[in-house]
């Protein structure tokens, strides 16, 4: 299996950062279920994740708010109907690595820590 063709440097969040996921409906529980790793679900690994297993134990988050959006617009049955902002603060244990594409981060943390963190979701919309 080939390599990702570059490094994975996991770091433990020690400043303030906003992030974005998006997640199928707007209660604590489907947010709860959105921030919670394939890997933990039982879901299957994205391709990418079969050449890093930390990966498949990660949630993916994006920088960028228009742009998850605009994701879930195109595949609203598989990304979501919703998008959540997490605000990832430090003192928690959850840990981020830059990974995949630009603004892509690939974040470990407790559901439970995760779904406390979040300060707004928004619908996807048309």
């Amino acid at each position: 299996m080939p390599s990702l063709g570059f490094p994975i440097t996991v770091e433990l969040v020690e400043e303030p950062r906003t992030l974005f996921r998006a997640c199928h409906g707007s209660t604590v529980t489907e947010i709860t279920a959105a921030l919670r790793s394939n890997y933990e679900t039982g879901r299957p690994p994205h391709p990418a994740d079969l050449r890093a297993t930390i990966l498949h134990m990660a949630v993916s988050m994006f920088e960028n708010e228009e742009r998850v959006l605009n994701f879930a617009r195109r595949r609203p049955g598989r990304l979501g109907t919703h998008v959540a902002r997490v605000e990832l603060q430090p003192g928690h244990g959850i840990c981020v690595a830059d990974t995949g594409s630009a603004g892509h981060w690939s974040v470990w943390g407790r559901p439970a820590v995760l779904v406390d963190l979040v300060s707004n979701v928004v619908p996807v919309g048309d």
